[in-house]
């Protein structure tokens, strides 16, 4: 990267110096517009040369120029110290984002998101299991629920300074969501509508020589008098014989009178036609929107309206988004101005496919354990006429019942899932100015939504039939008043705030399922169950009282200091006040210099203390209301005692940076130092059973993550009809877990289906995968035992961290006239994932390398070295068969499983046309046709899966792979009308 960086810069200098002299159209924006005006913690805007800490901004129109649906994901690549992950393969799933890396070792490392001064509620709520790659259905967050259509900004609070004025939730910085209002002075209507297309891209890759079986010759069968080949139906391995057209069998669909066609009608054993691919869907996108805006005299208004409506690539799926925005600013009088927002949305989503290894994920049967010689073009006819299930993991050729997988296509159309959310958010803003330099704002924030989901279980199902639905409820409101001074006197400036807030939020629960499977078939209600349903209900309340002060105070418009300090009164700790201070502040250099290439420099530094409270009722030990038993209620105590002396996690943070616009401003850089530290943390560590719990919330532990941040921008080339500019974004954290606690050294976070698990480890960097690994000899030689496979160390040890080395993104913009082409570049280095279908599918003998290169019929000698009866070591040259060494994949090597999750990504191109002004009339003042792409092309994989799709949660949990669906490519087609 450090020879990228150097070559980038040296090209953009070069540039530079040459276009300079030589260009026709000169840039004219002044110091004051180069520096700009940023959205800030509370939304109060503050010139860019006066901070004293980095916050990134980019505009919404460049995530939604290739049409972005997801306003979290789209970050990726576009700003540097942002780690992305966000999975093409679900129907609006999980994305997991973090800023500067993980601070905190069991707590929410995401960062708060903001919208239009709201603080944006954003939950995930799929289980345990699903985030450990168990299975389950990944429903994403609730930040999906942002449209960003109707973004106008996005600025990235990073560090502490930058975000310590919202105290506990943003410990771990914030993202802040400006969104569009009406302006201008005449009414304005903008129109888009596209389609897009997602087609699969990434997956294991499966072996076509070799079917279902576990041995390589069929066994026979007579059948009505005539014998006839049969597989091993009941295996749903691919052991079986080779594949050969001069052989012939039953297969698993030919046992079925009312399908004549097939009825005991033999088939050659070849490899099938319609192979996994063929089961996936090409996905389908529609994408429209309409806003019309309007600026009155003095009040301005927005509508807007959105739908986005997705059939995904797994069969009988789709999402359907519906996004209504209105918002009104108004000038009431002299000294009165309100702003207005309300957004209602409503999220429908049915069948989001399950991932991991569970009973309905189809990543499980198709790449992990299943039959290779399955044609889907059979498996359609999934069922009979009578409903039972047409499944090819029969028991035998004359017993249907089924082994141990669903038909997949019954998976699809029987077992289904459905969710629904409804959400109601906005913000009502009162500014009174009581003097030229004295106002007064008052905000009331409200984030309301309701999120229910069920699931089911077909009767013929492998697994017991069932239903289980959730119904969840959240509400949160803020009222804030603030009072601003803000004058300049001479050469000094000061702008300052005294404030206050009260937060109130609430969360419900309720839960049901049924029991002893259901009992009329295709009736999916809580009383169909065998046995009755089992119900139950949590709730929890949180009240944050707080009050905040700020003061910055500039001289020359050259020198500036920044001061702020949050008070906090939480009700989920003791009942005291914890303070968040922060100090930064920068000089603007270039004004002090006479150096006329250099437009503006400023260099700044900053440094906050903030804390994090935990969630509601760790304080006090009360009883756990558990399912009763035989009708009888039951109670006990909590498995985490609780600890009425706890102390809120501490983080500080100490960043230094500088800013430079130079050479006619054709060249700019943004360079961030930083270090910070979180101690004190709320963790629940293991404890003596004898005292009536396992674990016990205490306050230790100690997280450090130092970094570099770099952004460069250049306009490499710029004539009247022609310009190029580039913008490279870099950084790389070091993340150590410097302590946890006297008596433990490592924390266990969550573990594979199987295998491995993540380890918070003491003296390491965060999220350690833990496993057997490999011996190796003095000269790093893999060591091969006398059975000819690999020899494993006798203990687990640690595999490598699920945290990249680094992260960065390049973004090439082209414009010619009217055409405008960007491609971004995103780039990963580092990090690990254990994958278990790449365990499981060379166990089965699914995978290409069970079969490549011969190596069923000759076998293979693996790389290594062997220890002689003298102690030294002599390269390994045993003949392993091909079922030892797949087979070892499970229970011996877990490293065997463990891949580097670096990749390159062409995250995204578009290019967009702009018909001339005109052409269609004067009622249309403005036409862009824009073609797109995201995820075009991936490369230097150390696997076949892309590293993102091993994230089923956005929680702590990452790099267990568990049963993945195939990544996605999109291409897609919008027409923008502007009236």
């Amino acid at each position: 990267m450090k020879k990228l960086t150097t070559s980038v810069l040296a090209v953009v200098l070069s540039s530079s110096f040459a276009v300079v002299s030589a260009q026709t159209v000169k840039d004219t924006a002044n110091t004051t517009d180069i520096e700009g005006v940023v959205v800030t913690a509370l939304g109060i805007k503050r010139e860019q040369k006066a901070i004293g800490y980095a916050a990134q901004e980019i505009k919404g129109d460049l995530i939604t120029a290739s049409r972005q649906t997801n306003a979290i994901s789209s970050l990726s690549g576009n700003v540097a110290g942002v780690q992305v992950t966000a999975s093409s393969a679900s129907l609006g799933g999980s994305t997991r984002i973090t800023l500067r890396g993980v601070g905190s070792i069991t707590g929410d490392n995401r960062p708060l998101i903001v919208v239009d001064g709201i603080p944006f509620n954003n939950s995930n709520f799929n289980t345990g299991n699903t985030a450990r790659g168990a299975g389950g259905v990944d429903y994403g967050d609730t930040s999906a629920d942002i449209n960003p259509d109707d973004i106008e900004s996005i600025v990235v609070l990073k560090g502490g300074p930058a975000a310590a004025l919202y105290g506990a939730r943003a410990i771990h910085g914030a993202i802040v969501y400006t969104t569009k209002r009406g302006k201008g002075g005449k009414t304005q209507i903008i129109l888009n509508s596209g389609v897009s297309f997602d087609q699969v891209y990434k997956m294991p890759n499966l072996q076509r020589q070799y079917g279902q079986g576990s041995q390589d010759t069929f066994s026979t069968a007579n059948i009505n008098g005539q014998t006839y080949n049969v597989a091993e139906y009941a295996v749903d391995e691919s052991w079986g014989p080779k594949y050969d057209s001069n052989l012939t069998y039953l297969p698993w669909y030919a046992f079925d009178p009312e399908f004549s066609n097939d009825y005991l009608k033999a088939v050659p054993w070849v490899a099938p036609t319609h192979d996994v691919d063929s089961f996936f869907k090409t996905g389908v996108t529609y994408n429209n929107n309409i806003s019309i805006s309007r600026s009155f005299e003095k009040t301005g208004v927005r509508f807007s309206y959105s739908n986005v409506r997705t059939e995904g690539i797994f069969p009988n799926s789709k999402l359907n988004k519906n996004t209504l925005n209105l918002s009104v600013t108004s000038q009431l009088s002299d000294k009165l101005k309100m702003d207005v927002g309300l957004t209602y949305n409503l999220n429908d989503a049915f069948n989001r496919p399950e991932q991991g290894y569970g009973d309905n994920s189809v990543a499980q049967k198709f790449f992990q354990w299943g039959a290779r010689s399955l044609d889907f073009s059979k498996l359609k006819d999934y069922k009979l006429a009578n409903g039972q299930q047409r499944g090819w993991n029969r028991t035998s050729w004359d017993n249907a019942t089924l082994k141990y997988s669903d038909n997949p296509y019954w998976t699809a159309y029987e077992n289904y899932t459905t969710d629904k959310r409804q959400r109601v958010y906005g913000n009502a803003t009162l500014t009174y100015n009581v003097t030229k330099d004295l106002y007064v704002v008052g905000n009331l924030l409200g984030d309301v939504y309701s999120f229910t989901n069920d699931t089911r279980v077909a009767i013929g199902s492998q697994a017991q039939s069932g239903y289980t639905v959730n119904k969840r409820n959240f509400s949160e409101y803020n009222y804030e008043l603030r009072v601003h001074y803000d004058k300049k006197f001479g050469d000094f400036s000061v702008n300052s705030f005294d404030g206050t807030n009260m937060r109130q939020a609430k969360a419900d629960l309720i839960a049901a399922q049924t029991n002893g499977g259901l009992v009329i078939p295709n009736f999916y209600n809580l009383n169909n169950g065998a046995a009755a349903a089992t119900v139950t209900y949590t709730s929890n309340y949180k009240r944050v009282y707080s009050l905040y002060e700020s003061v910055s105070l500039g001289y020359k418009d050259i020198f500036f200091v920044d001061a702020t300090n949050r008070t906090d009164w939480s009700s989920s700790l003791p009942n005291k006040p914890y303070n968040y201070p922060s100090i930064s502040g920068s000089i603007v250099f270039s004004s002090l210099v006479n150096a006329p290439w250099l437009n503006f420099a400023k260099i700044r530094g900053g440094w906050a203390n903030i804390s994090s409270d935990t969630d509601p009722y760790q304080l006090v030990n009360v009883y756990d209301v558990r399912i009763p038993f035989l009708g009888f209620p039951r109670y006990s105590n909590t498995d985490i005692s609780k600890n009425p002396n706890l102390v809120s996690e501490n983080k500080k943070t100490v960043e230094l940076g500088l800013e430079a616009r130079m050479f006619n401003n054709r060249f700019g850089i943004d360079l961030t130092l930083y270090d910070a530290k979180v101690t004190d943390q709320i963790i629940p560590l293991p404890i003596d059973g004898g005292t009536g719990a396992v674990q016990a919330n205490i306050n230790v532990g100690e997280m450090s993550n130092k970094g570099i941040e770099l952004v460069l921008n250049g306009k490499i080339l710029k004539s009247q009809d022609f310009s190029w500019d580039m913008t490279l974004n870099f950084a790389k954290n070091e993340n150590k877990l410097v302590e946890l606690s006297d008596t433990s050294k490592t924390l266990g976070l969550a573990n594979a289906p199987f295998r491995v698990g993540v380890y918070a480890v003491e003296g390491m960097k965060y999220g350690q995968i833990y496993g057997t690994d490999y011996t190796y000899d003095n000269n790093g030689n893999k060591i091969i035992g006398a059975n000819g496979y690999y020899t494993p160390t006798s203990t687990p040890v640690y595999l490598g961290s699920y945290l990249p080395d680094w992260n960065g993104g390049l973004r090439n913009t082209f414009r010619y006239k009217n055409i405008t082409l960007s491609a971004l570049i995103d780039r990963q280095k580092g990090g690990k994932y254990f994958s278990t279908s790449h365990m499981w599918g060379m166990y089965s003998g699914m995978l290409d390398k069970t079969a490549d290169n011969g190596i069923r019929e000759n076998g293979i000698v693996l790389p290594g070295v062997v220890l002689q009866t003298d102690g030294s070591y002599a390269p390994n040259t045993q003949v392993l068969d091909a079922y030892t060494y797949a087979t070892n994949h499970y229970n011996v090597v877990d490293a065997a499983n463990v891949f580097d999750a670096s990749y390159w990504k062409l995250r995204e191109v578009t290019l967009g046309y702009t018909l001339p002004k005109g052409i269609l009339g004067d009622a249309i003042s403005d036409v862009t046709i824009t073609a797109f792409a995201r995820n075009l092309f991936t490369w230097g994989l150390a696997w076949d899966i892309d590293p993102e799709t091993a994230s089923y949660s956005s929680n702590n949990v990452q790099g267990l792979e568990g049963g993945s669906l195939p990544s996605t490519r999109t291409y897609g087609l919008n027409v923008q009308f502007k009236f």
